[in-house]
């Protein structure tokens, strides 16, 4: 009889849906997503939205094109506070808790930081964080592609 009992509980767990539960309450999130080589249409071909990769994510006080020197579409010499360090995931997925502000969302290359997000102002990947949300930050790593 236990056994009886057992199997519909069983079957009826393994159908329940989790939700992946947020780390961070207030901060950012996002994707880091690579596309390199030929990415012109084609007949016949399809193109990836984009490989999911790991890289290392600076976060720095809100940059202007100003405040920062840019070689070959990479960053460096960016005078503003750098605010945090994170990384991302093989699934390309980062996420981490900051203070309300504004901030720009850099990624680590080898040669200088990568970002390719400009506002109006000449803001660089700018994000905005709001008290008690997740802001959410994708970032397409393209400067070695061809469109």
């Amino acid at each position: 009889m236990r056994n009886i009992l057992a199997l519909p509980i069983f079957l009826l767990m393994t159908c329940i849906v989790v939700k992946p539960v947020s780390k961070s309450k207030q901060g950012i999130c996002g994707t880091i997503l690579l596309k390199q080589g030929n990415r012109m249409p084609a007949p016949g071909r399809v193109l990836s939205a984009g490989q999911p990769v790991i890289r290392e994510i600076d976060i720095y006080k809100l940059t202007n094109l100003r405040e920062a020197k840019n070689i070959n579409e990479l960053f460096y010499a960016i005078k503003t506070a750098l605010v945090a360090k994170t990384g991302s995931n093989a699934k390309g997925y980062f996420e981490i808790a900051l203070p309300a502000g504004e901030y720009s969302v850099f990624v680590v290359e080898k040669d200088g930081l990568y970002a390719n997000n400009f506002d109006g102002k000449g803001s660089i990947n700018a994000v905005k964080v709001i008290k008690d949300s997740l802001a959410r930050k994708d970032v397409v790593i393209n400067y070695q592609a061809s469109f």
